[in-house]
């Protein structure tokens, strides 16, 4: 058995999509048949097909099939035979278990320079503004950057020309936090009156979009709260405003609103399947986006809330009046 499929299903796919079949901890990776990825020569393919439910997925860019393991069948044959390669009864058993999807990534190694308050008095005193002195303990933020030129310095980080310009700056009159894959550093400027509030220093590539985390207080859980803003996940993680913090897995933000790449990218990074998701949003985001995402996502999403702050355009602004839609 491979998984809850017959081990004659990998001579299936091999008949129809060559012999590239990569069998990882969660799932089935082989090329794609709704994107032509199989018609090309490649090191790695993207159509994922889990080991644990008759479901798949691609992540190539563009495409994103996914579905039911029938759809795929008729895709490749013109009709459904997947009850043949299928064991029932471990469908059963992994039902009273989470369904997970892993596609790992590797780290890249990076050394963060200790939070110096008594230097970066500034840095300090806005952080813990924004937290509202909270005694959340600076030192202890995860990923936190106050030193940015000793960070650049110790990493070896590449200065172009257009980092050479402004890394002065950034040092001065900026913060930063590292993402969950140490790819990305979100910088925010300590002067909220400045016209050039946030920049996005890229370290590494990733595979799916990176993000900021904070763990929530139910590590077992499918539930996830999401945001497009760091500190939006910060307060939340701290004054629980829409009470939570004790259902949820995890807290992300994902540095833009392209809340339906930070959902596959959770699935995917955390493996977790069928999300629960709750989103922090700002009013700027019609709520009819979040609508399409549940819509062309149920396959990998549950169920989902979305949040707003009635009194301010961003969740986090205080005083919060909160508004939930159940989608």
């Amino acid at each position: 058995m491979i998984g809850i499929y017959q081990d004659n299903f990998k001579d299936f796919l091999r008949e129809f999509l060559g012999d590239y079949i990569k069998v990882s901890h969660k799932n089935i990776i082989v090329p794609c048949p709704f994107c032509g990825e199989y018609k090309q020569k490649k090191n790695h393919y993207h159509l994922y097909i889990s080991l644990e439910a008759p479901i798949f997925h691609c992540f190539a860019p563009g495409c994103n099939a996914h579905g039911m393991l029938n759809k795929l069948f008729e895709k490749l044959e013109g009709r459904d035979k997947s009850e043949n390669y299928i064991d029932k009864e471990k469908i059963k058993e992994n039902k009273i278990k989470d369904i997970k999807l892993s596609a790992p990534t590797e780290k890249k190694k990076l050394i963060l320079p200790e939070i110096r308050e008594d230097i970066f008095k500034l840095k300090s005193l806005y952080l813990n503004t924004r937290l509202k002195f909270s005694n959340y303990g600076l030192k202890n933020i995860k990923g936190l950057i106050f030193d940015v030129n000793k960070f650049i310095d110790d990493n070896n980080i590449k200065v172009d020309n257009n980092l050479q310009r402004i890394k002065d700056y950034l040092h001065s009159n900026f913060i930063g936090f590292l993402t969950e894959k140490n790819s990305v550093i979100m910088f925010r400027n300590i002067d909220d009156n400045s016209d050039f509030r946030f920049f996005k220093l890229f370290i590494s590539e990733t595979k799916f979009l990176d993000y900021y985390k904070l763990y929530g207080g139910n590590y077992y859980s499918n539930h996830v709260v999401i945001a497009e803003g760091i500190f939006d996940i910060f307060n939340e993680h701290i004054f629980d405003t829409i009470n939570l913090k004790n259902q949820v897995k995890l807290y992300a933000a994902g540095l833009s609103t392209s809340f339906e790449s930070l959902i596959k990218s959770i699935v995917f990074n955390e493996k977790i399947y069928r999300l629960n998701v709750s989103v922090l949003a700002d009013r700027g985001v019609e709520l009819e986006y979040f609508k399409k995402i549940k819509r062309y996502n149920t396959h990998i999403i549950d169920q989902m809330n979305v949040y707003y702050n009635r009194n301010s355009k961003d969740f986090g602004d205080v005083p919060t009046g909160i508004e939930k839609f159940i989608l």
